[in-house]
């Protein structure tokens, strides 16, 4: 079973060792490394170059500056593999990543579906992963759970079908997620196999949240989901960008955009948690307490 797997990868050169390790590292040898240096202006490619000396298993595609997800789908058309799996160059996979997914696959015998691992932060953590499996339908579990592209495994004929959405740079794992969920069966392990490392650097920690704010109403309006569920990714979006304005130590737009989280989900059991940061924010409670009620 040929893994093709595909790294998007912007000026990453301090990061993107560990992610082409973590990979030559796998205890299922049968894959191949794409990665998509998009527009990189620092040692990426010589970086690069220097592996494929060593390892004939990894591709290297240069492209003007185009953002990850057209970097994705031209790994895509590249792709070799009969199964793609996704990476950023600022993560990890634990070395037993491909074998589980191998024998999550082979178990389940289906050529045409999409499957996703656990997640841990930071280290490694050898445990299980519960999702929410309280939505009625497999759309409604991708869009109530959160499920970057690197903790997927999808068949290439899927993909080949259902591309990423080149107008959306937050966001656009899971509005790919909500197209292909209608009519394709899904699975998941709850085996922690993919490493997101957190750094300041991120791209999502540098996002002020508007940009995903509208792709989660594109979902919303493009998709059959109910109202219940629809309220609740709005309010989480607001959230989020009530997050970024704490950390950027702007009050009121932060207690605004947590109102909005609110209102728009009165019923969401996480309510008295953002009503205890408008508490907090208000009286000038220290920042690092907040730190452990900001919901991902």
């Amino acid at each position: 079973m040929l893994f093709s797997i595909i790294i998007p990868t912007y000026n990453r050169e301090k990061f993107l060792p560990k992610a082409i390790e973590s990979v030559i590292n796998q205890s299922h040898n049968n894959w191949e490394l794409i990665i998509v240096d998009d527009g990189s202006t620092d040692n990426t490619k010589s970086l690069i170059e220097d592996y494929q000396k060593k390892e004939n298993r990894i591709k290297y595609i240069f492209q003007e500056n185009k953002e990850r997800s057209v970097a994705r789908n031209n790994g895509i058309k590249n792709a070799k593999g009969d199964w793609i799996c996704f990476l950023d160059s600022d993560d990890l996979y634990h070395e037993t990543h491909l074998k589980v997914f191998y024998n999550f696959i082979k178990k389940n015998k289906f050529k045409d579906a999409i499957y996703f691992s656990g997640v841990s932060f930071g280290d490694y953590e050898n445990s299980n992963q519960n999702y929410d499996t309280s939505g009625k339908n497999n759309l409604e579990f991708v869009l109530i759970n959160s499920l970057g592209a690197p903790r997927a495994c999808c068949s290439k004929s899927i993909l080949l079908e259902n591309k990423f959405n080149p107008e959306i740079s937050i966001g656009e794992d899971k509005e790919l997620w909500s197209r292909i969920a209608i009519k394709s069966p899904i699975y998941y392990h709850s085996n922690k196999t993919f490493i997101e490392i957190e750094h300041n650097n991120r791209s999502i920690n540098n996002d002020n949240g508007i940009a995903n704010l509208k792709t989660i109403k594109y979902i919303a309006n493009n998709t059959i989901v109910s109202k219940k569920i629809k309220n609740s990714l709005i309010s989480n979006a607001h959230f989020k960008i009530s997050t970024y304005h704490i950390s950027k130590n702007k009050k009121i737009k932060a207690i605004f955009y947590l109102i909005k989280s609110i209102f728009t989900n009165l019923n969401n059991y996480k309510t008295k948690h953002k009503i205890y940061i408008i508490f907090s924010l208000i009286t000038g409670l220290n920042k690092q307490v907040l730190k452990g009620y900001i919901i991902r």
